[in-house]
C-alpha cells in the first residue's frame, strides 16, 4: 500500500519515479522542465527529471542546460542568461542566492511564508530582498504577467490538447523525443 523510489522501482521504465500528484493520489511519472526565452518565444531547453525531485531543486541543472544550449547556439556572447523569471514554486532562499551568486538577476514569485528568521543568512537574506524588490517593481511585474501569458498558455495546450499530460512512453530518451 505505500511506495517509496528508495524500496521499489519498475521493471520496464527505471526512470519513472513514484510521485504524488496535486489531488492526493499517487502515479508514476517523469517531470519536464522547459526553458524559454522570453523576448524570442524560442525554447531553448527541455530538461526531464525524476517526479520526485522539487523544483527549487532542478531549476539549476535546468538553467546550465539551457546556458549550454545558447552558448553552442551563437558565436557572440550577446545571447547569454542574464535573468531569470519563475513562478512561486521554484522560489527557495538558496536558489535565489544561487542565482545571485552566478550573476543573474532572479524575478522568481515569493510564496506567503509569514515572518522569517535571517539570523546566520546575510547572503540569503541580501538576495532574497534584491528578488523581491525587483517582483514589486513595474518591470518586474510586467515580466511575470508576460511569462504567465507566453510561456503558461502555449504549454498548457501542448500539455492537454497535444496529449503530453499523459504520454505512454518509456524512457527519458523517448519521452525527450517526444517533447522536442
Amino acid at each position: 500500500k505505500k511506495g517509496s523510489n528508495k524500496d521499489w522501482q519498475h521493471p520496464y521504465d527505471a526512470d519513472a519515479r513514484i510521485t504524488k500528484m496535486k489531488d492526493g493520489r499517487t502515479h508514476l511519472a517523469h517531470k519536464a522542465e522547459h526553458v524559454v526565452d522570453m523576448s524570442t518565444g524560442a525554447v531553448v531547453a527541455v530538461v526531464l527529471h525524476g517526479a520526485d525531485q522539487g523544483d527549487t531543486s532542478t531549476m539549476m541543472a535546468s538553467l546550465s542546460h539551457a546556458a549550454e544550449n545558447l552558448r553552442n547556439a551563437t558565436t557572440s556572447q550577446a545571447r547569454m542568461l542574464t535573468e531569470v523569471v519563475a513562478d512561486k514554486g521554484y522560489h527557495s532562499n538558496a536558489t535565489v542566492a544561487e542565482l545571485a551568486e552566478a550573476g543573474v538577476r532572479s524575478y522568481v514569485s515569493e510564496p506567503d511564508r509569514g515572518r522569517r528568521n535571517w539570523t546566520g543568512k546575510p547572503q540569503e537574506r541580501d538576495a532574497v530582498y534584491a528578488n523581491r524588490r525587483r517582483i514589486r517593481a513595474a518591470r518586474g511585474k510586467a515580466m511575470l504577467r508576460r511569462r504567465g501569458e507566453l510561456l503558461e498558455r502555449p504549454f498548457a495546450h501542448c500539455y492537454e490538447t497535444g496529449g503530453m499530460r499523459r504520454t505512454h512512453l518509456r524512457g527519458h530518451n523517448n519521452i525527450l523525443k517526444r517533447l522536442l
